[in-house]
């Protein structure tokens, strides 16, 4: 064998053991989501506050693994650096959006907006159970049909809220693969 043709071999290699680590890391992420959802999710039961905090949390959570798989970067700053659930939100939406191959549907992401602004009604004001049931309908009612849930009224508002925040995830998902995707297609 020729030396070009051992360096190409040796390239293919690396290029084939890169394609391997970068499957393995999604395999790994789609396992932590669905970790996040058994292990913090479920748990709640019917609590609408606990299921609206630790929601957000989860979805905060796949927003940051989106990113970091985009930027190439093991975790996204902390501190000084830091950057809100909206900005990671709106960064994520534009990379969605600004992608040259159509991606899952970019609308989902206003889903996660009302989610967020749901959640900061719950955790930085003082109010009543009333209010947050309302408050829980509203965003159930008002974004059921984007995420495509056929849930009738007759389910308990915490199996509602849950079924959004699943199919929010999903999403999250989706947008995982849809660059994991062209990300295998630029590597061939």
């Amino acid at each position: 064998m020729k030396h070009e043709e051992i360096e190409d071999c040796l390239k293919k290699a690396v290029k084939g053991i890169k394609r391997i680590e970068s499957m393995a890391q999604f395999a790994n992420d789609r396992q932590k989501m669905i970790d996040l959802v058994n292990h913090h999710l479920f748990p709640c039961g019917e609590d609408l506050i606990l299921l609206t905090l630790k929601g957000h949390l989860i979805i905060e959570n796949l927003l940051d693994t989106n990113l970091c798989r985009l930027l190439a970067v093991q975790n996204l700053p902390v501190g000084q650096g830091r950057l809100g659930f909206k900005q990671k939100l709106y960064l994520l939406k534009e990379a969605v959006i600004q992608c040259e191959e159509p991606g899952p549907n970019s609308d989902l992401f206003s889903v996660i907006d009302a989610l967020n602004e749901l959640r900061n009604q719950i955790a930085h004001k003082l109010k009543n159970p009333l209010e947050i049931q309302r408050d829980t309908q509203i965003f159930v009612k008002n974004n059921r049909a984007k995420l495509g849930i056929k849930l009738g009224s007759d389910k308990p508002l915490s199996a509602q809220l849950k079924a959004c925040i699943i199919k929010l995830c999903n999403f999250l998902n989706k947008v995982m693969l849809h660059f994991f995707k062209l990300e295998q297609k630029n590597d061939e």
